[in-house]
């Protein structure tokens, strides 16, 4: 007798948790706890190495995980472009901005970026010579130069508002000549 009224109490208790279809009612959680909720940070980068299929840069987007885990998804280079300038869609670029007008940055200066590392074209044939210090690296001036945007090794990812830093810098011919200068 125990045994029923505890299953009948049970079954009494669970009632408001079934619809009368049988199914189970789970309650919505609102809007606000949802956006409240933390969600990774997508931001653009760049890596100074070269990409597998022959390119001199490696373009990307940049995930900083709730847990602080870092992951970058590359792209190629038109995709970024496409991304960057908001006229795709993007995690990095959810509202679509168009980031090379607005910061006034030219897409040859995101093609340029190989300049950075390399004394000259590293692929191929190429009249058009870069700054880079040493044979494939900056020097160690160019070095301490690129620290200001987060570069401590020739691998790292500059990503985020040091990247935006670093395009709009590399606009200035100013900087390009500062740069140029610390190849010794």
């Amino acid at each position: 007798m125990k045994k029923i009224v505890l299953q009948i109490f049970v079954l009494i208790m669970l009632m408001p948790a079934f619809s009368a279809s049988g199914q189970i009612i789970v309650p919505k959680r609102d809007k606000a706890s949802i956006e409240q909720a933390p969600q990774p940070e997508y931001s653009f980068c760049i890596s100074l190495l070269p990409t597998a299929n022959g390119g001199t840069v490696s373009y990307g987007i940049h995930m900083l995980t709730v847990d602080k885990k870092v992951k970058t998804t590359f792209l190629s280079f038109d995709t970024f472009i496409r991304q960057f300038s908001g006229s795709e869609p993007s995690r990095a670029n959810p509202d679509r901005v168009n980031n090379l007008k607005n910061n006034e940055i030219n897409v040859q200066t995101v093609k340029d970026l190989w300049k950075l590392r390399y004394a000259t074209y590293p692929f191929g044939k190429s009249p058009e010579k870069g700054w880079g210090g040493q044979t494939g690296m900056p020097s160690e001036a160019q070095m301490q130069i690129l620290a200001k945007y987060g570069v401590e090794r020739i691998g790292d990812v500059i990503y985020g508002e040091n990247l935006m830093n670093l395009l709009i810098d590399m606009e200035n011919p100013t900087w390009v000549q500062i740069y140029k200068n610390a190849q010794k």
